[in-house]
């Protein structure tokens, strides 16, 4: 499961923060108060608006990953060729047959410097040319994984971005349906259910029937789901570097 995930779950816990302490007041005079709690759990796995973020989000930085996993094709490379293998890997495709062509040579040319490389690697009693052709494509290796390194922060950076634009709207509609169910059944107090072990009165469908009025229900779901799979989302956020090909 995705980060962003364990994000949503943490604001979602950050609303349960707000109403157990904006109630505290009233819970401390226990007479008449009319208690009432929500699966904040539940929340996350069936509101349909953001389980699609979810999926939104999962699937552009799978389609970012898949960007940054073809750059490694490319790394013993020249500077001003990895660069130009990175223009073109920008591009949306299909590519022009032109620039695929491109792509294509100058993949083999990745492919033969890191062939020679790992020859020169190998070998113990290396000539004076020999050393100084192994650090040139050492070097070579080291500046395209600088870059790698820089593309992978600025997936993470963006995905941040993303991901806290999803959360903005999101919480804040949560938030207030839990207070217009709450408003509507008289309740003086809610709480998140996974913080009460006794008590109140589970108003978790109500939230979740207000807040996917209108939508479409999606194929196969049923009541059975309450703790939703959330669905391999592209993996973790610590995407796996360039195979380390220096020795």
């Amino acid at each position: 499961m995705l980060h962003e995930t364990a994000t949503f779950t943490r604001a979602l816990a950050a609303i349960a923060l707000a109403i157990v302490c904006a109630s505290t007041g009233l819970a401390q005079d226990a007479t008449g108060t009319k208690i009432a709690v929500v699966s904040l759990q539940r929340v996350q796995a069936d509101y349909q608006k953001l389980r699609a973020q979810e999926q939104n989000l999962g699937q552009w930085l799978q389609q970012r990953r898949g960007y940054h996993d073809q750059l490694t094709n490319f790394v013993f490379l020249p500077k001003k060729e990895f660069e130009e293998a990175l223009e073109i890997l920008q591009q949306t495709p299909p590519l022009a047959e032109e620039n695929q062509q491109r792509l294509e040579e100058l993949r083999r040319i990745s492919d033969k410097n890191d062939e020679r490389f790992c020859e020169l690697r190998a070998k113990t009693d290396r000539t004076a040319e020999e050393t100084a052709e192994f650090n040139a494509l050492q070097d070579m290796y080291d500046a395209s994984a600088e870059t790698l390194k820089g593309v992978q922060e600025s997936i993470m950076q963006e995905l941040g971005a993303r991901r806290q634009t999803a959360l903005a709207g999101l919480m804040d509609t949560v938030e207030q349906a839990i207070n217009t169910v709450a408003e509507e059944g008289g309740y003086d107090v809610v709480l998140d259910a996974d913080m009460v072990f006794y008590g109140g009165e589970d108003i978790t469908d109500a939230v979740l029937a207000h807040l996917n009025e209108g939508l479409e229900q999606p194929v196969g779901d049923n009541d059975e789901q309450g703790n939703g799979e959330q669905g391999q989302q592209g993996g973790g956020e610590g995407d796996e570097q360039a195979g380390e090909q220096g020795g």
